[in-house]
């Protein structure tokens, strides 16, 4: 991916504009006191913003896109939103139809993630107009009720002109990656594993656990979660060596936690190596009291990554006797 330009200032104004490279039109936008990065789609149809670390803790992501239909906001968000919406997460105060000032908006509330109690605000704004799309993704962990004015607020500085064209600006430098922490890019790769981009996600937690390895900063339960969400991105991904590591890597640092026991069986699961998952499966049932509060041990004979050993007498014998 290479790097465009963006607008920045100091101060709490810093308005940005996205374009594709080529394409006419143009996103405005202002992300506040944050230095946003920006990047072009290797097939140049798509530009997408980053803007995290603002001290209010609201996160900022938008996308930018050439779509091939006559865009409206209602029909960004009929086209993109369901493929959002599969993600296996519990959604609170769920609202899929407002429409306000041109803008179609989802938002809800992920009330934990992982057994963990995030409260973490969403919302999904969709822009539209002439063959372009927009999609603006705002989230805020620990979310009250005041905290809705940052959203509202935000939105208010929202512009998708599709005639325009870019201002010419300067390149901006991009904040320089030792003035970051391990928290910052697990949460930047939490925000990209929640919109199933595994590729990026996997990117961003790897960066956090190399520097989980330098320094442990991350509690103990953000630490579970990171090398269980990096190996899982890793393992969808197709790369199943470098998901066994990262596995192998947790154990030695909590040999006591079931659920990188059972996603190294998964890992086997998906090298068709059932012998090495049963084994796995016994020690993260074994070690299943020491879960994550309000995590669940999924069932074995339901699980994808298994789907090759259900037919067979000996691995579901195992899994029930394991169950019992």
């Amino acid at each position: 991916m290479c790097s465009i330009s963006a607008f920045a200032r100091t101060g709490k104004s810093n308005p940005v504009q996205m374009a594709i490279p080529g394409v006419k039109g143009v996103l405005e936008l202002d992300v506040g006191p944050t230095a946003p990065e920006t990047r072009v789609r290797p097939d140049g149809k798509e530009v997408q913003l980053r803007a995290f670390g603002r001290a209010d803790k609201l996160d900022i992501t938008a996308f930018l896109q050439k779509v091939t239909f006559s865009a409206s906001a209602e029909k960004c968000r009929d086209e993109w939103w369901p493929g959002t919406k599969k993600g296996p997460f519990q959604r609170d105060d769920l609202q899929e139809t407002v429409v306000k000032d041109e803008i179609a908006r989802v938002e809800f509330i992920v009330p934990e993630f992982k057994g963990i109690k995030v409260r973490q605000k969403n919302m999904h704004a969709y822009l539209g107009g002439g063959d372009l799309c927009a999609e603006i993704h705002l989230s805020k962990i620990d979310f009250r009720p005041e905290d809705q004015k940052l959203f509202e607020d935000f939105l208010v500085t929202v512009k998708l002109l599709p005639d325009a064209s870019p201002s010419a600006v300067q390149p901006q430098s991009r904040p320089q990656s030792e003035d970051r922490d391990s928290s910052y890019y697990f949460g930047e790769g939490s925000k990209f594993y929640l919109r199933h981009d595994y590729t990026q996600a996997a990117g961003s937690y790897q960066k956090a656990l190399d520097l989980e390895k330098q320094k442990r900063a991350l509690s103990k339960d953000y630490f579970r979660v990171l090398v269980d969400n990096l190996g899982m991105s890793y393992g969808i991904g197709g790369k199943l060596q470098q998901a066994k590591a990262t596995f192998e890597y947790g154990l030695t640092q909590d040999s006591e936690y079931p659920m990188f026991y059972y996603n190294l069986a998964c890992t086997y699961g998906e090298m068709n190596n059932m012998g090495d998952a049963l084994t796995q499966l016994r020690l993260a049932y074994k070690y299943r009291a020491n879960a994550i509060a309000g995590e669940a041990m999924p069932d074995p004979l339901k699980d994808d990554s298994f789907r090759r050993f259900v037919s067979k007498e000996e691995f579901v014998q195992a899994v029930r006797e394991m169950q019992k």
